[in-house]
């Protein structure tokens, strides 16, 4: 092994020569680009890139992300896996004076969202063969394949920003049950590469490891630390990891000098061929404990090797201490973590805060240049786990790692275990506090108590109700929904915890104490159409379930289970027309071999929807008597307080701000949370996704917290009830579940009931509700024969609308007009199709229309329809119905919020062919198979879920659900309230002319949702 002087290696030195902590991540890439343009910058298998094509590549897409609005210091999500591409996304959006935030997409679509959510994204990169599990962002770039050279922009996007702005967002283990976002900033990656005077970093001729998931914080040693010093990164295939030979191939034939392990695969090399590590010249282990027997078999086999203990938090930028090893005795317990490392400082301390005297432990505290900015959005948890102790370290905060360590006579800092409930496993850092949140969580558990045991986790779990069965199986499920693979527990059932004098859980006695586990035979093989729908949801789900395993408990959600069902029709070539029957088969029976009976079924030809007939009348009464009014009168016309539900949404984003702007009330919004602080993370995200920025002085107006539309009460306490009831002045309901596949009985708690809770709510002091409805609701008049449907029309002809979201809105606002004339104040709203607002264009392209759309223009094929574009801007929708509530009294009155100057479909083909699309029109029912055939092949397209629309059958006439909305079968909707009741408003509603049409286009196109048709796109380049 080469010689090393770390005898002088203190809890802080002087950083290495020349260490440029000024300096940002893609000015020094830049500096190895124009230095060797033509040197390879990573190799995957036979796929290479320069660092030429790199650098060229990152100031296109910077340039893209400039154009499409995302601003310096955006958080952009990263959409995908390892890849060249992957390296193009980092170092283009750090170019734009962005942070890039990776999303891995191996990780369950439950806590990739919460990901998104918690990071706040509003624009993400997709890599080539990404899924794109994040929903509702303002702007999504595709990243092409990389393939050839390509010219960078003529002038490259100006450098912005400076070394403490956030480089990248990256998640930790949360003792909450979430995972935590921490911000790490650019000079905390220069730091790790670039700072330490005893450990020279790779450099040109250097081949460095990356086998790291994205979404790891390990692997920005492995990318910067190649793409900062001129070395090549080698991409690893995840079945080049799966064993010790296969890895050891690929470091041979990568040229692989340069690499950082998890300690789990470092071991496995040991064990098994140490020898397999002597073609490097620097290997390192971290994440876990390293083993002194198995480092011992690696310097014996390694000579010439340089083999080093890494150790550190996420906090801290990956490596906060670092020891190169020498041969250990035979009988030593364990490695030192070493000394700082780098740019860093690290302090012992007591609990009072002094320091510990050598060989005292204490807790690890570490700073320096690696330190993170914090955790987004929780100032408190920043303050507490980030610490100002001047009397111990001047020059700037600490993080307080939880760790206990001693520092050894021979100034060496060894690791004695955590002060709290956090371990390592297979390098992924655990909270078992978080397993323990999320276990008992589960309605079925009582208590539940998590330990590390032989190297993995066990969960003991105790019954919400004694003498019950814990169920295990689901309990798996519920876990994998939402935590790491490494943090999904073995589960133990007991049915009552040991416990000391002092009443505590006896953690020592609880293994001891647990029934003895039983021996599980070998499962039963696998085969046929079970296996084949195995493949598709872990495809889905990125979870391989079992054949009891529920779909939504694996994380599902109705869009992935849309994808499941398209997959499946696809990889069986089933009719789509099957597709409502599976979706509604999955629902009732989620399981996976519930699921495959279901399809057995349908293959065989004796499927059949099975749902049964809804009483709509009966349904819609309100089941309970008002009481009595009393209480002082509300003041809708000068509200002091509001309850808005749905504000997280895009109507309600847009209805929040109007009543900001349009009051001075103080506006309650309960939102589907787990806490204040994440309801109103929810708000904030919605309304900065759409633009839309109240200032602080409004946002004081605004009270977000955990509500639930299909709980009792809202799922609100009955204090926080009783004070909404006796002080609201208004209520504006527009919350709703909306989804096209679900049926009527799926939807009923959300849509239904929930409107029932909001009358409750309403009822003692009769303070007027103000509902949302939809035009659907009056889609069964059209294949009836009713030609026009004035606002004071009672709502007929349910069974007609074919549509469970319809229906329920229908039977929604059957419950409103008998609360209405029990002495409820209410009114209606039935807008046609909301799209974006006037200013900007800013749709909600999660809609059926918006889907339409873009199969259009990615097909280039279209319907020769007469389908109206009835538009109504979304700031115009929120507008008016903001005037009205303020203005007129709610006495009953439905409005039909339409547009009293809408298009045709052909009018927006005629928009779509002047921006560049060349568009062929063919026959309803020949698009339809071209639909169908289109959607097989992209099962993830954003036109999958809304399929159904045109190849379910209308119950009540030979017609598609989608043909029941087209001009000579929807009927025409009266005005005369809506028009009366703005009329003194100046609210006007703008035509949908080709101005207004272009404007949306170019939302599109900025957005990223539709690719500018190439002829149009100019000098646009893609990256």
């Amino acid at each position: 092994m080469p010689h090393i002087d770390v005898s002088v290696r203190p809890l802080s030195h002087t950083p290495a020569p020349g260490y440029p902590r000024g300096r940002r991540l893609p000015e020094l890439f830049a500096e190895q680009a124009a230095a060797r343009p033509h040197a390879l910058a990573a190799r995957h298998g036979d796929r290479t890139l320069t660092y030429g094509q790199l650098d060229a590549r990152a100031e296109v897409l910077a340039a893209r992300l400039r154009a499409r609005g995302v601003g310096p210091g955006t958080p952009v999500g990263v959409c995908g896996s390892r890849s060249l591409e992957a390296l193009v996304a980092l170092v283009g959006i750090l170019k734009a004076g962005c942070a890039y935030v990776p999303l891995d997409e191996d990780l369950p679509p439950a806590r990739l969202r919460a990901m998104a959510e918690d990071a706040e994204l509003r624009a993400a990169v997709c890599l080539p063969g990404s899924t794109r599990r994040v929903r509702g962002l303002r702007v999504s770039v595709e990243l092409d394949a990389v393939d050839g050279d390509i010219a960078a922009p003529a002038a490259p996007v100006p450098a912005v920003g400076t070394a403490d702005d956030c480089a990248y967002v990256v998640f930790t283990s949360g003792s909450t049950g979430r995972p935590k976002p921490v911000a790490i900033p650019h000079r905390g990656v220069v730091r790790l590469v670039l700072s330490d005077p005893e450990l020279a970093p790779p450099g040109p001729g250097d081949g460095v490891l990356h086998a790291y998931g994205l979404s790891s914080d390990a692997s920005t040693i492995e990318i910067w630390g190649a793409l900062l010093t001129g070395a090549c990164l080698v991409i690893a295939d995840r079945e080049e990891l799966l064993s010790p030979a296969a890895l050891e191939a690929l470091l041979r034939a990568g040229g692989v000098t340069v690499a950082y392990l998890t300690t789990s695969v470092f071991h496995l090399m040991a064990r098994t061929r140490p020898e397999g590590l002597a073609g490097l010249r620097f290997v390192s282990a971290g994440g876990e404990a390293m083993d002194p027997g198995l480092a011992n078999a690696v310097l014996a086999a390694c000579p010439d090797t340089t083999v080093v203990n890494f150790y550190g938090p996420t906090e801290n930028s990956v490596v906060s201490t670092a020891h190169v090893l020498r041969p250990l005795p035979e009988d030593a317990t364990h490695v030192p973590i070493g000394r700082a490392f780098g740019a860093s400082v690290c302090h012992v301390l007591r609990p009072d805060g002094s320091p510990a005297a050598p060989g005292e432990e204490g807790e690890l505290y570490v700073g320096g240049d690696g330190l993170a900015l914090g955790y987004l959005g929780d100032p408190a948890l920043t303050a507490e786990r980030f610490v100002s102790l001047p009397a111990v370290e001047a020059g700037g905060p600490l993080y307080r790692t939880g760790d206990r360590v001693a520092l050894s006579a021979d100034g060496l800092l060894e690791y004695r275990g955590r002060l709290d409930r956090q371990v390592k496993l297979r390098g992924v850092r655990v909270e078992l506090d978080e397993v323990e949140a999320r276990l008992r969580s589960h309605p079925e558990v009582g208590e539940a108590v998590v330990q590390l045991e032989s190297g993995t986790l066990t969960a003991y779990v105790t019954a919400a109700e004694p003498g019950r069965a814990v169920p295990l199986d689901a309990l798996r499920r519920y876990c994998a929904e939402w935590l790491p693979a490494q943090a999904v527990p073995a589960l133990v059932a007991m049915d009552a915890f040991p416990v000391t004098s002092g009443g505590k859980v006896d953690r020592a006695r609880l293994r001891a104490a647990a029934p003895a586990r039983p021996e599980t035979g070998d499962e039963a093989k696998v085969e046929g159409l079970l296996d084949v729908l195995t493949e598709v949801w872990q495809q889905v789900l990125r979870v391989r379930p079992t054949p009891q395993d529920d779909f939504f408990l694996l994380g599902g959600d109705s869009l992935l289970a849309s994808e499941a069902v398209t997959r499946t029709l696809a990889v069986l070539s089933l009719d789509a027309g099957l597709g409502s029957t599976l979706v509604r088969a999955l629902l009732a029976a989620p399981t996976l071999e519930g699921f495959t009976a279901a399809v057995r079924e349908a293959r065989g030809g004796t499927a059949c929807d099975a749902t049964p007939a809804v009483d709509f009348e009966r349904e819609r009464e309100l089941g309970f008597e008002l009481p009595p009014a009393e209480g002082p009168a509300p003041r809708p016309q000068d509200p002091r307080h509001v309850l808005l539900t749905g504000a997280s949404g895009f109507v309600g984003a847009f209805l929040l701000d109007r009543l900001l702007r349009a009051t001075t009330a103080r506006v309650h919004c309960p939102v589907r949370a787990s806490s204040r602080r994440h309801a109103e993370q929810r708000v904030r995200t919605a309304l900065s996704r759409y633009g839309l920025r109240p200032d602080e002085e409004a946002w004081q107006r605004v009270e977000c917290f955990p509500g639930d539309l299909t709980e009792p009460g809202l799922g609100l306490s009955p204090e926080h009830l009783g004070e909404l009831s006796r002080t609201l002045d208004l209520v504006v309901h527009n919350g709703a579940r909306v989804n096209f596949l679900y049926p009527y009985e799926e939807l009923r708690a959300a849509n239904v009931d929930g409107t029932r809770e909001v009358i409750r709510v309403a009822a003692p002091r009769r303070v007027p509700v103000h509902f949302v409805s939809t035009v659907a609701v009056v889609a069964g008049f059209g294949t009836a024969g009713v030609r026009e449907v004035d606002e004071d029309l009672p709502l007929a002809h349910a069974d007609g609308l074919t549509m469970g979201y319809a229906e329920s809105k229908w039977v929604a606002e059957g419950v409103l007009q008998e609360a209405a004339r029990q002495g409820l104040p209410v009114a209606v709203y039935r807008p046609y199709e909301v799209t974006g607002d006037r200013v900007h264009g800013a749709c909600n392209t999660e809609t059926a229309i918006c889907s339409l759309f873009k199969t259009v223009a990615e097909t280039g094929l279209a319907p020769d329809i007469e389908l109206p574009m009835d538009f109504v801007p979304v700031d115009h929708l929120a507008e008016s119905l903001v005037h009205i509530a303020t203005h007129r009294p709610a006495t009953g009155q439905v409005y039909h919020l339409t547009n009293p100057r809408p298009a045709m479909f052909a009018d927006v083909l005629e928009r779509m062919r002047a921006a560049g699309f060349e568009l062929r029109t063919l026959p309803y029912a020949q698009w339809v198979g071209e639909l169908v055939r289109h959607v097989s092949r992209n099962p993830t397209s954003p036109t999958a879920p809304f399929v159904s629309l045109c190849v379910d059958r209308s119950r009540t006439a030979d017609m598609s659900v989608k043909e029941m909305y087209m001009k000579d079968t929807f009927p025409v909707l009266g005005r005369r309230n809506a028009e009366a009741a703005l009329a003194d408003s100046g609210l006007g509603c703008p035509p949908v002319d080709s101005a207004l049409i272009d404007r949306y286009l170019a939302y599109f196109f900025s957005s990223g949702y539709i690719e500018r048709p190439v002829r149009a796109a100019g000098t646009e380049g893609r990256a």
